[in-house]
């Protein structure tokens, strides 16, 4: 029986304000001045799968534990930079906190999981209501580590107290399919971002919805 759903944000619950390729490109040309050979990264990497190969290289090349630490920390300041900027825009998707708030009224558990930081989550949550309406909100900042790895879902999961089979995660990226199914969660993607329909599909998604709506069809069919 299905007890809870876990959402991303950006292109899901809240309309896609994030400048996503400018924060993949700054992500790789940090490390990159930083010493990472360039043809180390591919145009697809994005920033989780930048940051991962940087890690390696560093790591493999003489770097310490600690110097790691520090780039991952100045990363994360020029993320949060750009987050910070997109906050301060940040709207409802149309519909989208109805229809969250019918599903707490149906009686579902309902988390966000973002790859956002800490700092611009708050600065959403004064502009839009979303505190009041779930019962856990996780940035990447309280997570193990980011999407696309699993810990993060597995973390939220625990913590609303429900197991791998009942729990859907609802997202519009391909990192949240590939978080998903490390994570051995289903997940239903949502046309309303940045991925299209058949992406989302090849990414693991189980159902593709173009709005919540049909998310909470689904999840009220599987409530029975």
């Amino acid at each position: 029986m299905l007890k809870a759903l876990v959402f991303d944000m950006d292109g899901t619950i809240t309309h896609l304000t994030l400048p996503l390729e400018a924060m993949r490109s700054d992500t790789k040309e940090y490390f990159i001045s930083k010493g990472v050979p360039s043809n180390l990264f591919e145009p697809a990497d994005g920033i989780s799968s930048s940051t991962g190969k940087a890690r390696d290289y560093f790591l493999n090349n003489g770097f310490t534990q600690e110097d790691w630490d520090i780039m991952e920390s100045e990363v994360d300041t020029i993320l949060s930079q750009h987050e910070g900027f997109a906050a301060a825009n940040a709207t409802p998707i149309k519909g989208s906190l109805e229809i969250v708030r019918e599903l707490r009224d149906a009686g579902f558990k309902l988390a966000i999981l973002t790859n956002n930081g800490r700092p611009a989550l708050d600065k959403i949550m004064t502009q839009i209501p979303l505190r009041e309406n779930f019962d856990l909100i996780q940035t990447r900042h309280e997570s193990p580590k980011p999407k696309p790895f699993p810990d993060g879902l597995q973390k939220v999961a625990s913590e609303l107290g429900v197991g791998a089979r009942e729990i859907v995660y609802v997202g519009d990226a391909l990192i949240d399919g590939t978080a998903a199914s490390r994570a051995g969660i289903e997940f239903w993607g949502v046309s309303t971002g940045e991925t299209g329909a058949d992406a989302l599909y090849d990414a693991g998604a189980s159902k593709v919805f173009t709005s919540l709506d049909g998310v909470l069809e689904a999840a009220l069919t599987l409530r029975e």
